[in-house]
């Protein structure tokens, strides 16, 4: 009997995208928002990770409960890239939130 092959995985990183000048595109299925990001502002956030991985790690801004998104790595064409709209990163702000435990005679 033969051997059965599976098919083989390969892991394509964000900076992979840095290198080819490459956009990523993250579509939300539900509410049919779209937006595109640099590669380097999500390795930022997210890591060095790979390209699949974001779709399992981002959530829509309209709503958490809309699913997993479509993410995909592109370039744009010279047609698509005249009215491309690209979001940037502009800063990281950690929410610090304070946790308080009573201590003393009961």
């Amino acid at each position: 009997m033969p051997e059965t092959y599976g098919p083989k995985r390969r892991d394509y990183p964000l900076s992979n995208l840095n290198d080819t000048m490459r956009l990523v595109r993250v579509r939300c299925r539900y509410c049919k928002r779209q937006h595109n990001y640099h590669p380097s502002d999500l390795i930022q956030i997210f890591g060095d990770v790979d390209v699949d991985s974001l779709a399992r790690r981002m959530k829509c801004e309209n709503g958490a409960d809309h699913g997993m998104l479509d993410v995909e790595a592109f370039v744009p064409t010279g047609r698509e890239g005249v009215g491309l709209r690209i979001r940037r990163l502009v800063a990281i702000k950690i929410n610090r939130v304070p946790v308080w435990k009573e201590e003393g005679p009961k």
